[in-house]
């Protein structure tokens, strides 16, 4: 699994949990899913494209982890409810949700397209909140605690022009997020999200490549690097475990400084 050059998980404090991860074929979804085995958790990992899949739960079961593979579409919303219930089926209950998958496209607000922007409202808000409300109904009924971890964005807090349907779902994934919490806290379930900064993957080449982006980004952020995957996912299985349990509604957000930055 290589987690220890990849990533800086909490061991042991997942134990016992199965957490599911979309968005975890590939980058900070990828990088979140083996974060998560390493700590201890079985991992489903759910994604579009079955192979990737598969590449990333033989890397977790090589290094001892535990990992299924469910592989959907979660732009089709309506399936979503009969996927869940195949989910369960396959692992039993789930006790983290980490909802990591979600889409960007970039052009300016004033030529930006309808079916674009519906596009991705659906894959980043609507698809985390009907899988949290899926994630929550059996948690609820059988008493049990749960927590939930969104992947916010530094769009949860700012903007940057040309991306005005990913700005607005990541400002709608903060307050979903605070509004989960609130209504949620009398069953035990934590609802938090992570805020990632600029990170080096794949998904992010064409930023980092680019000099005058790169540049920008090292002006802004005062420790003046990207963040590298292995800069996530402690955040994250924090959140995700025991340790938190009288943390929710937060948006803790890791970005070298990137905010605080006037």
């Amino acid at each position: 699994m290589n987690a220890s050059n990849e990533s800086k998980p909490l061991r042991g404090a997942l134990q016992g949990k199965t957490a599911l991860v979309t968005g975890a074929s590939r980058g900070l979804g990828r990088s979140i899913a083996m974060a998560c085995a390493e700590s201890g958790a079985k991992v489903v990992l759910l994604g579009r494209v079955p192979s990737t899949l598969e590449a990333v739960a033989a890397e977790i079961r090589q290094g001892g982890g535990e990992a299924c593979c469910f592989p959907c579409d979660l732009s089709d919303i309506e399936e979503i409810p009969r996927n869940y219930e195949q989910i369960l089926s396959l692992a039993g209950e789930v006790n983290v949700l980490i909802n990591v998958a979600g889409k960007n496209f970039r052009v300016a607000a004033v030529d930006f397209p309808l079916d674009e922007w519906r596009s991705i409202l659906d894959l980043n808000v609507t698809a985390p909140f009907v899988l949290s409300q899926c994630f929550a109904k059996p948690l609820i009924a059988a008493g049990k605690p749960g927590k939930i971890v969104n992947i916010a964005s530094l769009m949860t807090a700012a903007a940057r022009p040309m991306i005005p349907a990913y700005s607005a779902s990541k400002g709608a994934i903060g307050l979903l997020t605070k509004a989960l919490a609130v209504e949620w806290a009398q069953y035990r379930i934590n609802v938090n999200a992570v805020g990632p900064g600029y990170f080096k993957t794949e998904l992010t080449r064409p930023l980092w490549e680019d000099r005058a982006f790169d540049e920008w980004v090292l002006e802004k952020t005062p420790m003046k690097r990207w963040g590298e995957p292995s800069d996530l996912v402690g955040a994250v299985v924090f959140l995700a475990s025991s340790a938190a349990d009288f943390i929710t509604g937060q948006v803790l957000y890791v970005d070298g400084g990137w905010l605080a930055h006037i």
